[in-house]
């Protein structure tokens, strides 16, 4: 079955990617993370990196964010909310999908453990750390950047079909993932050539530099796909369900 197939059959017609607000670079009892250098493993070191938590300011950035996201998503579309295993994406998820009345939808929320890349995507890593935050175009100007980028998004892909059969009979049509800048962009990019976008929505999600807090979403309803860059900028008092990717 094609994962268009399986998307149709679940009932999903929309992913939404959204990275986490602003992180302290500090672990909670205050203390400073080692260079990533002096950590024994990839593994030692995403233990650490996986305890960072929100800032105040992260906090203030997701709660200003819950309203594109509720006003743009809503959290009754959603079948389940993923978060990655770190603890600034669940805190962002948290604030930015949290019920505050009766009127909100009550949503499971449960794990792409991928979706946090340490130990499992080793060339993305070095990439990272070489050209820090960014559009996928800086990536791929780099040699063998596309392939790798390309080589993760797909595990998250095999990881999030694991768990499409399980939210099928759920209400909702969307799944919204909260993780982490130019990871996010990368699974993206394959979920998009997967689900038969084109290749002038893959050059437009390319040019997408993801900020704290703001999201890509994805949505194929009836044949017809759509790409979106949600953020902050972009709120106005009408609503946000209006406004085209890059507004």
């Amino acid at each position: 079955m094609s994962f268009d197939e399986q998307m149709s059959q679940a009932g999903i017609t929309r992913i939404a990617f959204i990275r986490h607000a602003n992180a302290a670079p500090l672990l909670p009892d205050g203390s400073k993370m080692k260079p990533k250098g002096e950590y024994g493993t990839p593994h030692d070191w995403k233990t650490d990196d996986q305890m960072r938590c929100l800032t105040e300011k992260g906090k203030a950035q997701a709660e200003t964010a819950r309203r594109w996201f509720i006003e743009g998503i809503g959290l009754h579309s959603n079948k389940v909310l993923v978060s990655s295993g770190a603890r600034r994406a669940a805190e962002t998820l948290q604030i930015m999908a949290e019920k505050r009345s009766q009127d909100d939808a009550s949503v499971s929320i449960d794990l792409i453990w991928s979706l946090h890349p340490a130990g499992i995507a080793s060339k993305c890593e070095e990439l990272f750390d070489k050209l820090n935050y960014g559009p996928l175009t800086r990536y791929y100007a780099e040699e063998g950047g596309e392939a790798a980028l390309a080589e993760y998004g797909n595990i998250v892909l095999k990881e999030f079909q694991g768990l499409i059969a399980s939210v099928a009979d759920k209400p909702g049509d969307t799944i919204s993932m909260f993780g982490h800048a130019v990871f996010l962009n990368a699974a993206a990019m394959q979920f998009l050539k997967m689900w038969g976008f084109s290749s002038t929505q893959a050059k437009d999600l390319t040019e997408i530099n993801l900020g704290e807090a703001e999201g890509i979403i994805l949505e194929k309803n009836n044949g017809v796909c759509s790409l979106k860059h949600m953020h902050c900028k972009m709120l106005a008092p009408e609503g946000v369900g209006v406004h085209p990717h890059f507004g």
